[in-house]
């Protein structure tokens, strides 16, 4: 086997290797990334939502909180849809759920943006956060990662962090377990 050929035949296995194990190895950082939050207080924050309403930390303290990050251009967040939409519709009085839009932060342009708000008909808050609050929760370089969804108990103590297209039954386990 000529040099050339040996060359081009570990490239290959490279690749592949990369093609192969690559994916696994940025899901588990990510999956790190995203538990980190989990057992800690709910970052320091002050966002405002599309109405105009400023939401605080502080002021979610004695609620169980739905963090439900989410973009454009994202498949799973369009597969969950339907089951956050009727998440929405049965939550319990002392449960806050705020949809955390990462697109700013990815910087989608703004008509594009307001399709998918649109599509969604999503009937809680929605707030375009910056890069300083998805770093809180699993780093800016991670925006892209979507869906996630943060379970915040009523002391302020992140619970859960779910990771991919959730059902609404599991996001309603996951904030019995909150309680």
């Amino acid at each position: 086997m000529s040099r050339r050929t040996r060359i081009a035949a570990v490239f290959a296995l490279l690749a592949l290797a990369a093609a192969v194990f690559g994916p696994k190895l940025v899901r588990r950082h990510v999956d790190g990334r995203i538990q980190h939050a989990v057992g800690q207080s709910l970052p320091a924050f002050e966002i405002v939502d599309r109405a105009g309403v400023t939401w605080r930390n502080a002021d979610l303290l004695g609620k169980r909180v739905v963090l439900h990050f989410f973009r454009s251009y994202c498949d799973s967040c369009e597969h969950e849809a339907p089951a956050i939409r009727e998440l929405e519709a049965n939550l319990p009085a002392d449960v806050v759920l705020l949809h955390v839009m990462a697109d700013r932060v990815l910087e989608f342009e703004p008509q594009v943006t307001e399709a998918t708000i649109a599509r969604k008909h999503y009937a809680r808050p929605i707030a375009l956060v910056d890069a300083k609050f998805v770093e809180a929760f699993h780093s800016v370089r991670w925006s892209n990662v979507t869906p996630i969804t943060y379970i915040v108990d009523a002391r302020g103590v992140v619970r859960f962090g779910l990771r991919g297209a959730q059902t609404r039954a599991a996001i309603e386990q996951a904030l019995a377990a909150a309680s």
